[in-house]
Protein backbone atom coordinates (compact mmCIF):
# COMPACT_ATOMS: atom_id res chain seq x y z
CA UNK A 1 0.00 0.00 0.00
CA UNK A 2 2.53 2.69 0.87
CA UNK A 3 4.89 1.46 -2.50
CA UNK A 4 1.44 2.26 -4.41
CA UNK A 5 1.26 5.59 -2.86
CA UNK A 6 4.56 6.71 -3.47
CA UNK A 7 4.64 5.65 -6.86
CA UNK A 8 1.58 8.25 -6.98
CA UNK A 9 3.40 11.22 -6.37
CA UNK A 10 5.15 11.66 -9.20
CA UNK A 11 2.11 11.62 -11.56
CA UNK A 12 0.59 14.21 -8.92
CA UNK A 13 3.34 15.81 -8.97
CA UNK A 14 3.65 16.73 -12.91
CA UNK A 15 -0.73 17.22 -12.54
CA UNK A 16 0.01 20.01 -10.35
CA UNK A 17 2.90 21.48 -12.24
CA UNK A 18 -0.14 21.49 -15.54
CA UNK A 19 -2.61 22.94 -13.11
CA UNK A 20 -0.09 25.85 -11.85
CA UNK A 21 0.81 26.43 -15.86
CA UNK A 22 -2.26 26.91 -16.38
CA UNK A 23 -3.37 29.15 -13.90
CA UNK A 24 -0.51 31.63 -14.31
CA UNK A 25 -1.12 31.55 -18.07
CA UNK A 26 -4.66 32.75 -17.24
CA UNK A 27 -3.37 35.50 -14.56
CA UNK A 28 -0.83 36.52 -17.71
CA UNK A 29 -4.17 36.89 -19.74
CA UNK A 30 -6.25 38.12 -17.12
CA UNK A 31 -3.58 41.12 -15.79
CA UNK A 32 -2.08 41.83 -19.47
CA UNK A 33 -3.00 45.23 -18.49
CA UNK A 34 -0.51 45.46 -15.93
CA UNK A 35 1.76 42.12 -16.80
CA UNK A 36 2.64 43.99 -20.08
CA UNK A 37 4.37 47.16 -18.77
CA UNK A 38 5.98 45.35 -16.04
CA UNK A 39 7.89 42.70 -18.64
CA UNK A 40 8.55 46.00 -21.29
CA UNK A 41 9.86 47.59 -17.98
CA UNK A 42 12.04 44.52 -17.04
CA UNK A 43 13.85 44.00 -20.75
CA UNK A 44 14.28 47.79 -20.93
CA UNK A 45 15.61 47.80 -17.42
CA UNK A 46 18.39 44.69 -18.28
CA UNK A 47 19.05 46.65 -21.22
CA UNK A 48 19.66 49.97 -20.52
CA UNK A 49 21.70 49.09 -16.88
CA UNK A 50 24.78 49.37 -18.06
CA UNK A 51 24.59 52.38 -19.56
CA UNK A 52 23.57 53.37 -15.69
CA UNK A 53 26.37 51.90 -14.26
CA UNK A 54 29.06 52.90 -17.03
CA UNK A 55 27.69 56.83 -15.56
CA UNK A 56 27.54 55.84 -11.84
CA UNK A 57 31.27 54.66 -12.56
CA UNK A 58 31.71 58.11 -13.51
CA UNK A 59 31.06 59.51 -9.95
CA UNK A 60 27.69 60.84 -11.71
CA UNK A 61 24.70 60.36 -9.12
CA UNK A 62 22.99 57.61 -9.62
CA UNK A 63 19.44 59.37 -10.20
CA UNK A 64 20.69 61.74 -12.84
CA UNK A 65 22.63 59.08 -14.94
CA UNK A 66 19.05 56.80 -14.86
CA UNK A 67 17.50 60.29 -15.68
CA UNK A 68 20.21 61.18 -18.50
CA UNK A 69 19.75 57.67 -19.71
CA UNK A 70 16.02 57.55 -20.13
CA UNK A 71 15.69 60.63 -21.51
CA UNK A 72 18.40 59.91 -24.13
CA UNK A 73 16.22 56.81 -25.39
CA UNK A 74 13.19 58.95 -24.84
CA UNK A 75 14.19 61.67 -27.50
CA UNK A 76 15.68 59.20 -30.00
CA UNK A 77 12.74 56.90 -30.09
CA UNK A 78 10.44 59.86 -30.57
CA UNK A 79 12.19 61.70 -32.84
CA UNK A 80 12.31 58.78 -34.90
CA UNK A 81 8.57 57.66 -34.67
CA UNK A 82 7.83 61.57 -35.16
CA UNK A 83 9.66 61.68 -38.16
CA UNK A 84 7.59 59.00 -39.69
CA UNK A 85 4.24 60.54 -38.92
CA UNK A 86 3.83 63.16 -41.30
CA UNK A 87 4.81 60.65 -44.25
CA UNK A 88 2.35 57.50 -43.08
CA UNK A 89 -0.65 59.83 -42.93
CA UNK A 90 0.20 61.04 -46.41
CA UNK A 91 0.74 57.65 -47.91
CA UNK A 92 -2.61 56.00 -46.30
CA UNK A 93 -4.45 58.31 -48.67
CA UNK A 94 -2.69 56.11 -51.54
CA UNK A 95 -3.84 52.92 -50.12
CA UNK A 96 -7.62 52.86 -51.68
CA UNK A 97 -5.63 53.15 -55.11
CA UNK A 98 -3.06 50.23 -54.30
CA UNK A 99 -5.67 47.98 -53.37
CA UNK A 100 -7.44 48.52 -56.13
CA UNK A 101 -4.50 48.36 -58.46
CA UNK A 102 -3.85 44.86 -56.60
CA UNK A 103 -7.13 43.33 -57.60
CA UNK A 104 -7.21 44.86 -61.01
CA UNK A 105 -3.68 42.70 -61.56
CA UNK A 106 -5.13 39.75 -59.98
CA UNK A 107 -8.46 39.56 -62.05
CA UNK A 108 -6.16 40.06 -64.97
CA UNK A 109 -4.01 37.06 -63.99
CA UNK A 110 -7.09 35.20 -63.08
CA UNK A 111 -10.20 35.70 -65.14
CA UNK A 112 -11.77 32.44 -64.20
CA UNK A 113 -12.11 34.55 -60.36
CA UNK A 114 -14.54 37.19 -61.90
CA UNK A 115 -16.44 34.75 -63.10
CA UNK A 116 -16.59 32.65 -60.03
CA UNK A 117 -17.41 35.65 -58.00
CA UNK A 118 -20.49 36.27 -60.40
CA UNK A 119 -21.97 32.94 -60.10
CA UNK A 120 -21.55 32.84 -56.88
CA UNK A 121 -23.53 36.61 -56.83
CA UNK A 122 -26.28 34.62 -59.36
CA UNK A 123 -26.45 31.73 -56.43
CA UNK A 124 -27.44 34.34 -53.40
CA UNK A 125 -30.10 35.90 -55.82
CA UNK A 126 -31.58 32.73 -56.50
CA UNK A 127 -31.43 31.82 -53.06
CA UNK A 128 -33.02 35.01 -51.73
CA UNK A 129 -36.54 34.38 -52.02
CA UNK A 130 -39.74 36.93 -52.12
CA UNK A 131 -40.62 36.47 -48.52
CA UNK A 132 -37.08 37.27 -47.12
CA UNK A 133 -36.92 40.07 -49.69
CA UNK A 134 -39.82 41.69 -48.04
CA UNK A 135 -38.11 41.58 -44.21
CA UNK A 136 -36.22 44.66 -43.21
CA UNK A 137 -32.39 44.40 -42.27
CA UNK A 138 -31.29 45.78 -39.17
CA UNK A 139 -26.99 46.23 -38.95
CA UNK A 140 -25.34 47.72 -36.33
CA UNK A 141 -23.14 50.65 -36.52
CA UNK A 142 -19.69 49.64 -35.77
CA UNK A 143 -18.11 52.72 -33.84
CA UNK A 144 -16.11 54.58 -36.05
CA UNK A 145 -12.12 54.55 -36.04
CA UNK A 146 -11.66 57.88 -34.67
CA UNK A 147 -14.19 56.64 -31.67
CA UNK A 148 -11.94 53.47 -31.25
CA UNK A 149 -8.94 55.50 -31.42
CA UNK A 150 -10.15 57.78 -28.58
CA UNK A 151 -11.44 54.93 -26.40
CA UNK A 152 -8.07 53.09 -26.82
CA UNK A 153 -6.06 56.31 -25.94
CA UNK A 154 -6.11 56.58 -22.25
CA UNK A 155 -5.12 52.86 -21.55
CA UNK A 156 -2.27 53.46 -24.24
CA UNK A 157 -1.12 56.38 -22.00
CA UNK A 158 -1.12 54.77 -19.02
CA UNK A 159 0.52 51.98 -19.81
CA UNK A 160 3.30 54.27 -21.12
CA UNK A 161 3.12 56.34 -17.97
CA UNK A 162 3.76 52.71 -16.02
CA UNK A 163 6.39 51.39 -18.13
CA UNK A 164 8.44 54.78 -17.73
CA UNK A 165 7.97 54.67 -14.08
CA UNK A 166 8.90 51.18 -13.77
CA UNK A 167 11.74 51.85 -15.63
CA UNK A 168 12.94 54.65 -13.26
CA UNK A 169 12.40 52.45 -10.30
CA UNK A 170 14.30 49.12 -11.32
CA UNK A 171 17.05 51.04 -12.77
CA UNK A 172 17.09 53.18 -9.92
CA UNK A 173 16.80 50.30 -6.97
CA UNK A 174 17.20 47.11 -8.80
CA UNK A 175 20.16 46.58 -8.13
CA UNK A 176 19.06 46.46 -3.87
CA UNK A 177 16.05 44.05 -5.01
CA UNK A 178 18.97 41.74 -6.25
CA UNK A 179 20.75 41.66 -3.19
CA UNK A 180 17.23 41.30 -1.17
CA UNK A 181 16.95 38.18 -3.57
CA UNK A 182 20.04 36.88 -3.22
CA UNK A 183 19.07 37.23 0.56
CA UNK A 184 16.45 35.12 0.48
CA UNK A 185 18.31 32.10 -1.62
CA UNK A 186 19.15 28.93 0.81
CA UNK A 187 22.31 28.52 -0.38
CA UNK A 188 25.58 29.90 -1.20
CA UNK A 189 25.92 28.35 -4.69
CA UNK A 190 22.52 29.32 -5.51
CA UNK A 191 23.12 33.00 -4.39
CA UNK A 192 26.25 33.28 -6.39
CA UNK A 193 24.50 31.78 -9.78
CA UNK A 194 21.60 34.59 -9.24
CA UNK A 195 24.42 37.28 -9.27
CA UNK A 196 26.24 35.87 -11.77
CA UNK A 197 22.93 35.26 -14.08
CA UNK A 198 21.48 38.58 -13.23
CA UNK A 199 24.92 40.33 -14.47
CA UNK A 200 25.14 37.74 -17.43
CA UNK A 201 21.86 38.92 -18.79
CA UNK A 202 21.95 42.50 -18.15
CA UNK A 203 25.33 42.25 -20.32
CA UNK A 204 24.67 40.12 -23.19
CA UNK A 205 20.86 41.08 -23.11
CA UNK A 206 21.96 44.63 -23.84
CA UNK A 207 24.66 43.73 -26.51
CA UNK A 208 22.64 41.55 -28.18
CA UNK A 209 19.65 44.08 -28.45
CA UNK A 210 21.81 47.02 -29.51
CA UNK A 211 23.71 44.30 -32.15
CA UNK A 212 20.19 43.30 -33.42
CA UNK A 213 18.97 47.10 -33.88
CA UNK A 214 22.21 48.01 -35.54
CA UNK A 215 21.63 45.17 -38.39
CA UNK A 216 17.93 45.94 -38.44
CA UNK A 217 18.92 49.98 -38.80
CA UNK A 218 21.41 48.84 -41.84
CA UNK A 219 18.70 46.81 -42.97
CA UNK A 220 16.26 49.53 -43.19
CA UNK A 221 18.54 51.89 -44.87
CA UNK A 222 19.47 49.79 -47.28
CA UNK A 223 15.85 48.57 -48.44
CA UNK A 224 15.62 52.80 -48.49
CA UNK A 225 18.26 53.19 -50.41
CA UNK A 226 17.42 50.35 -53.59
CA UNK A 227 13.66 52.41 -52.94
CA UNK A 228 14.64 55.59 -53.92
CA UNK A 229 16.80 53.88 -57.28
CA UNK A 230 13.16 52.49 -57.90
CA UNK A 231 11.58 55.48 -57.50
CA UNK A 232 9.30 54.44 -54.91
CA UNK A 233 8.10 57.72 -52.80
CA UNK A 234 9.27 58.10 -49.06
CA UNK A 235 11.99 55.41 -49.05
CA UNK A 236 13.09 56.11 -45.62
CA UNK A 237 9.29 55.51 -44.09
CA UNK A 238 9.40 52.29 -45.50
CA UNK A 239 12.87 51.44 -44.78
CA UNK A 240 12.34 52.34 -40.83
CA UNK A 241 9.06 49.80 -41.03
CA UNK A 242 11.04 47.19 -42.48
CA UNK A 243 13.45 47.45 -39.92
CA UNK A 244 11.16 47.61 -36.86
CA UNK A 245 9.04 44.85 -38.29
CA UNK A 246 12.13 42.64 -38.90
CA UNK A 247 12.30 42.41 -34.29
CA UNK A 248 9.40 39.75 -34.83
CA UNK A 249 10.96 36.99 -36.36
CA UNK A 250 8.66 35.43 -39.18
CA UNK A 251 5.61 37.20 -38.66
CA UNK A 252 7.63 40.62 -39.27
CA UNK A 253 9.42 39.63 -42.31
CA UNK A 254 5.69 38.56 -43.71
CA UNK A 255 4.18 41.59 -42.71
CA UNK A 256 6.76 43.82 -44.49
CA UNK A 257 5.98 41.71 -47.82
CA UNK A 258 2.75 42.29 -47.43
CA UNK A 259 3.08 46.30 -46.98
CA UNK A 260 5.55 46.50 -49.62
CA UNK A 261 3.47 44.45 -52.35
CA UNK A 262 0.59 47.52 -51.93
CA UNK A 263 3.60 49.83 -51.66
CA UNK A 264 4.55 48.92 -54.85
CA UNK A 265 1.09 48.64 -56.41
CA UNK A 266 0.61 52.44 -55.06
CA UNK A 267 3.62 53.79 -57.11
CA UNK A 268 3.44 52.01 -60.31
CA UNK A 269 0.63 50.72 -62.57
CA UNK A 270 2.19 47.40 -64.12
CA UNK A 271 2.88 44.53 -62.30
CA UNK A 272 6.40 43.81 -62.81
CA UNK A 273 7.98 47.01 -61.20
CA UNK A 274 5.44 46.85 -58.20
CA UNK A 275 6.89 43.08 -57.52
CA UNK A 276 9.97 44.78 -57.60
CA UNK A 277 9.55 46.61 -54.45
CA UNK A 278 8.67 43.83 -51.89
CA UNK A 279 11.41 41.72 -54.04
CA UNK A 280 14.30 43.92 -52.85
CA UNK A 281 13.46 43.05 -49.54
CA UNK A 282 13.24 39.23 -50.08
CA UNK A 283 16.76 39.62 -51.04
CA UNK A 284 18.07 41.83 -48.25
CA UNK A 285 16.03 39.71 -45.57
CA UNK A 286 17.83 36.98 -47.00
CA UNK A 287 21.19 38.34 -47.06
CA UNK A 288 20.66 39.48 -43.46
CA UNK A 289 19.43 35.76 -42.25
CA UNK A 290 22.60 34.84 -43.29
CA UNK A 291 24.77 37.36 -41.86
CA UNK A 292 23.28 37.73 -38.65
CA UNK A 293 24.22 34.56 -37.10
CA UNK A 294 28.34 35.08 -37.85
CA UNK A 295 27.74 39.01 -36.63
CA UNK A 296 25.67 37.76 -33.09
CA UNK A 297 27.13 34.17 -32.77
CA UNK A 298 25.33 31.02 -32.14
CA UNK A 299 25.71 31.31 -28.79
CA UNK A 300 22.46 32.91 -28.26
CA UNK A 301 20.46 31.24 -31.00
CA UNK A 302 17.18 30.15 -30.32
CA UNK A 303 15.55 27.03 -31.62
CA UNK A 304 12.79 27.95 -34.26
CA UNK A 305 10.48 25.55 -33.32
CA UNK A 306 10.46 26.88 -29.72
CA UNK A 307 10.68 30.33 -31.23
CA UNK A 308 7.35 29.58 -33.26
CA UNK A 309 5.63 28.46 -30.53
CA UNK A 310 6.83 30.97 -28.14
CA UNK A 311 5.23 33.69 -30.80
CA UNK A 312 2.42 31.64 -30.73
CA UNK A 313 2.28 31.88 -27.01
CA UNK A 314 2.66 35.60 -26.31
CA UNK A 315 0.40 37.02 -29.39
CA UNK A 316 -2.38 34.97 -27.64
CA UNK A 317 -1.30 36.35 -24.64
CA UNK A 318 -0.81 39.94 -25.09
CA UNK A 319 -1.49 40.58 -28.63
CA UNK A 320 0.94 42.51 -30.59
CA UNK A 321 2.95 43.38 -27.77
CA UNK A 322 3.40 39.29 -27.70
CA UNK A 323 5.06 39.46 -30.53
CA UNK A 324 7.81 42.15 -29.69
CA UNK A 325 7.93 40.47 -26.11
CA UNK A 326 8.86 36.93 -27.36
CA UNK A 327 12.16 37.06 -29.04
CA UNK A 328 13.71 39.53 -25.90
CA UNK A 329 11.82 36.96 -23.52
CA UNK A 330 13.68 33.89 -24.93
CA UNK A 331 16.63 35.37 -25.20
CA UNK A 332 16.62 36.61 -21.10
CA UNK A 333 15.96 33.34 -20.72
CA UNK A 334 18.40 31.38 -22.71
CA UNK A 335 21.29 33.51 -20.95
CA UNK A 336 20.21 32.66 -17.25
CA UNK A 337 19.51 29.56 -17.78
CA UNK A 338 23.23 29.20 -19.02
CA UNK A 339 24.61 30.24 -15.81
CA UNK A 340 22.14 28.33 -13.43
CA UNK A 341 23.10 24.50 -13.29
CA UNK A 342 19.75 23.87 -12.72
CA UNK A 343 17.57 24.98 -15.10
CA UNK A 344 20.21 23.41 -17.87
CA UNK A 345 17.39 21.11 -19.17
CA UNK A 346 15.55 24.56 -20.25
CA UNK A 347 18.93 25.61 -21.88
CA UNK A 348 19.27 22.49 -23.68
CA UNK A 349 15.70 22.82 -25.20
CA UNK A 350 16.07 26.85 -25.91
CA UNK A 351 19.50 25.91 -27.75
CA UNK A 352 19.15 25.84 -31.55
Amino acid sequence: MEGSVVAEHPTRNRLLAAILALLVLYACTAAAALVVPLLFALLLSLMLAPAVRLLSGWRLPRVLAVLLVMLSTLLLVGSLFGSLVAPARSWAEQVPMAISRIEQALSDLRPSLREATQAGEQLARLADIDGERGLQRVVEAAPSRMAQMLQATPGALGSLMATLVLIFIFLLRGDGLLRKLVELAPELHLKKDIVLATHSAQHELSTYMITITIINSVLGLLLATVLWFLGVVEPLLWGAIAGILNFIPFVGPAMVIVILTVVGFGHFTTVLPALAVPAAFVVLNALEELITPQIVGHRLALDPIVVFLALMLCAWLWGPAGLLLAMPLLTCARIIAERIPSWSPLAKLLRA
